[in-house]
């Protein structure tokens, strides 16, 4: 999955003479709370925030004079795990979409966090089971050898690895656990944090 996916798009975006009040009519016709500043050229230029014109703003200043200037940015073929680490360690909650030195979107921390539930499979109704593994190749390999006779029809496995033990986070469009967890009992694994999530979130 990439930014190209997950970010919102056409950008919305105001200039450097955008007046704080016409700012935030913006955000709030748009339900957004970010807006990537460009100049007469379209170039990316900075960014301001809600809670910038709030604070830093009257209703004519021009944003221009309260912007984050030069901010950070990606592109849209950039993993969504990178830009997610990126916004992590800037700790930053947006970043603009630049193609060809133009703004094409925005992604922030809500859509990489919508990303990763839909990876997760928390928002698909039926079973969800985490399985310890001995290692990641040959485990997902034998899990999902187990689990072949049951005809159970699976719809997600992401694996992970925390404390330096790999597991499997493995989600299946079923409504009773109880045949995937004694199959996988019967191979030798030992399924954790069984939930069955009846609707669709």
């Amino acid at each position: 999955m990439i930014v190209r996916d997950r970010m919102s798009h056409p950008a919305v975006t105001a200039t450097t003479t955008t007046k704080t009040k016409d700012a935030l009519q913006m955000m709030y016709v748009r339900k957004i709370r970010r807006l990537p500043v460009v100049d007469e050229r379209g170039k990316l230029v900075g960014i301001v925030t809600q809670r910038d014109l709030f604070e830093k703003g009257k209703a004519i200043t021009p944003i221009g004079e309260i912007m984050t200037s030069d901010p950070y940015n990606t592109s849209p073929e950039v993993s969504i795990v990178q830009a997610a680490a990126l916004m992590r360690t800037l700790g930053v909650g947006t970043l603009p979409v630049l193609d060809r030195g133009q703004v094409v979107g925005i992604i922030t921390e809500s859509d990489i966090f919508d990303a990763f539930l839909e990876l997760l499979g928390a928002r698909r109704a039926g079973v969800r089971l985490i399985v310890p593994l001995p290692d990641i190749g040959g485990g997902v390999a034998k899990v999902l050898q187990a689990l072949a006779p049951t005809g159970a029809s699976l719809t997600g496995l992401t694996t992970f690895v925390e404390r330096g033990r790999p597991a499997l986070i493995l989600t299946a469009d079923e409504r009773d656990p109880r045949d995937l967890v004694r199959a996988l009992s019967t191979a030798g694994f030992e399924p954790t944090l069984i939930s069955v999530q009846e609707v669709a979130a």
